[in-house]
């Protein structure tokens, strides 16, 4: 399989942790009565293989195509109801039965004619604009994010003082006309400040082209499923077919490709104002989007046309006349997964009519005139959303490791998704007997527990290479909850998806920058089953996109599992661990649990 290119924006990826974990009481000299150890204790594990999960439970959306030469290839599409911004979804001044039924004593009342000027979908990304040094240079583009002084275009002007002066820190020539702005005197940025942001959540090459198609949903996403009696809400899992099967009109296909600067629109030059070019300033800013133009003419007919009509009269009638919006993508130049920001999503339908102006005279109308005005609404996805996933299956290795279910694993399969998680038992050996009572009667004093574990380096690499997950996330299957460390960790990161470093599952990196391991602090976790005789229930270990995030989702029926938590749902990567039982060569890496303790010293 060829590699890919990997341009990666996405917090998912950035970020690892090589913190290494301080133990209490090791230097304690030989006559102290007490001595402190390590103990290595064997954990059981089994690979459940996590089902289709509730879509429409997700608290962000997908949308592309994600290549793992491991795990396969998914196609994600995405399904979204429309909601309209005002809920009179009335056009222009004059409501339809006023101008069906004019008042002939009214010569203003005349007929408003709404057209349709243009329909744009603006689907905007994750961003951030970092700028360690205030110096108008975000720290991905900045060549020393540190020093607001740099030049990170290398004309002579530092990027502070650029910045400053309204012209552009990453073009050495501003304005195009061919001198440096380090010699020009009248360099003027002919962007008025865009924007260049840092583009969250891309995973693949940002550079690659798509087609990308909009279409009308011909299918009516009930909110209450009919088979309890209305009761519940419906639950469409991750695996539907909805996209595929109920594609209906098409509102745009074309290729496209994405761009990380700022939108800037500018107004329309009035020729009366002959002393001012009103297209020199600025009509609206808009962060990076996916943006395109639907078919004007089908909102002409299905929307302004039916106004003053009970099919949107009100939300409950709109939502079974105009059932949504679906979105695909395909023909990818090479694979790219967009995780978008549909919470902030709409279709905006500008269109103009006629109105009478009446010049401010009421009774003298010799000069009264019909003028053309302009006017504008906002379709949200604020309804019923979605994602529909096409992945493929996976290898049969993995499937076999899965359902060897009596033979602790020499390799831990982990992938996000509709992937493979890990059940782990503490305190069993690799025959999943239970060792607990005799940690117990040892009365340690725990003063760390941490899990270790490997990464199978050797078989990414023989793989031809992966995205790996910056993050692990540990959970207490019975309780649908991360263990007591978890809350008790109040460590904060430069930003927030790289909080509680304590209690970690942040990947560890090699020297050549590839990842070595993850470690898990569990301390409390421990101290409550060894000391207070707490539960020792099943932990689950999955991949996960936001340490923040502890929501859990509900899967399809199973004899396993119940949820999936939504970081892991959300998140596309997969790695290879070294299980419990590995090779010989592998042995000092197992995965297992680090208990370091004081006892007496007899």
């Amino acid at each position: 399989m060829k590699k890919n290119s990997i341009f990666l924006i996405i917090s998912v990826i950035l970020f690892s942790c090589n913190k290494d974990y301080n133990t209490v009481g090791l230097n304690l000299i030989d006559n102290n009565p007490f001595r402190t150890s390590l103990e290595e204790v064997p954990v059981f594990v089994k690979m459940r293989k996590i089902p289709p999960y509730v879509s429409n439970s997700l608290t962000t959306f997908q949308l592309g195509e994600f290549e793992d030469n491991i795990y396969g290839t998914s196609m994600v599409s995405f399904l979204g109801q429309l909601n309209f911004e005002d809920p009179s979804l009335a056009f222009g001044n004059t409501s339809q039965s006023k101008e069906d039924n004019p008042d002939t004593d009214n010569i203003s009342q005349i007929p408003e004619e709404e057209t349709v000027k243009n329909v744009f979908l603006d689907i905007p990304f994750f961003t951030n604009v970092d700028d360690d040094d205030n110096d108008g240079v975000i720290n991905l583009y900045d060549v020393d994010s540190t020093d607001p002084y740099s030049d990170s275009d290398g004309d002579g002007v530092s990027d502070a003082d650029e910045s400053n002066a309204g012209q552009n820190p990453l073009d050495p020539d501003t304005d195009g006309d061919g001198i440096p702005d380090g010699e020009d005197t009248e360099s003027v940025n002919p962007n008025a400040g865009g924007t260049l942001y840092e583009l969250d959540s891309l995973l693949g090459n940002s550079n690659a082209s798509f087609k990308l198609k909009v279409s009308e949903l011909d299918y009516f996403l009930r909110p209450y499923d009919p088979e309890v009696n209305f009761e519940q809400f419906q639950k469409y899992y991750s695996n539907n077919s909805l996209a595929s099967d109920f594609s209906g009109t098409t509102l745009y296909e074309d290729e496209i490709s994405i761009n990380s600067k700022e939108l800037v629109f500018y107004n329309e030059d009035d020729p009366e104002t002959e002393d001012v070019d009103e297209s020199e300033t600025v009509k609206e800013r808009l962060t990076p989007r996916i943006r395109v133009e639907l078919d004007k003419d089908f909102f002409q007919t299905r929307i302004l046309d039916k106004e003053g009509s009970d099919d949107i009269s009100n939300l409950d009638n709109f939502k079974l006349y105009f059932k949504g919006i679906v979105l695909e993508t395909f023909d990818f130049s090479e694979p790219l997964l967009m995780i978008l920001n549909f919470n902030e999503a709409e279709i905006k339908v500008e269109y103009e009519y006629k109105e009478y102006n009446k010049q401010g005279t009421t009774d003298d109308t010799s000069d009264d005139t019909v003028d053309t005005v302009d006017g504008d609404f906002r379709f949200l996805f604020n309804g019923i959303k979605l994602n529909s996933f096409k992945n493929d299956p996976l290898p049969a290795n993995v499937y076999t490791s899965i359902l060897d279910t009596i033979k602790n694993p020499k390799q831990v399969y982990l992938k996000g998704g509709e992937g493979v998680m890990a059940e782990i038992e503490l305190f069993k050996n690799d025959n999943g007997v239970d060792l607990l009572e005799e940690i117990r009667s040892k009365e340690w004093l725990i003063n760390e527990a941490n899990l270790s574990i490997y990464i199978d380096k050797d078989m990414l690499s023989s793989s031809g290479g992966i995205i790996e997950p910056s993050r692990l996330y540990l959970y207490d299957i019975k309780n649908k909850a991360p263990v007591i460390d978890y809350f008790v960790d109040n460590s904060a990161g430069p930003k927030p998806y790289q909080n509680k470093v304590v209690h970690g599952g942040l990947i560890q990196l090699d020297e050549d920058k590839n990842g070595l391991m993850y470690k898990i602090r569990m301390s409390e976790h421990i101290k409550n089953i060894v000391r207070k005789d707490s539960t020792n229930t099943k932990l689950g270990l999955v991949v996960s996109s936001d340490i923040n995030n502890t929501i859990n989702i509900e899967v399809e029926d199973s004899d396993f599992m119940t949820f999936t938590p939504n970081s892991s749902a959300i998140n596309p990567l997969g790695t290879v661990l070294i299980g419990p039982s590995p090779s010989a060569e592998n042995y000092d890496k197992r995965m297992r649990l680090n208990i370091f303790y004081t006892e007496v010293n007899n």
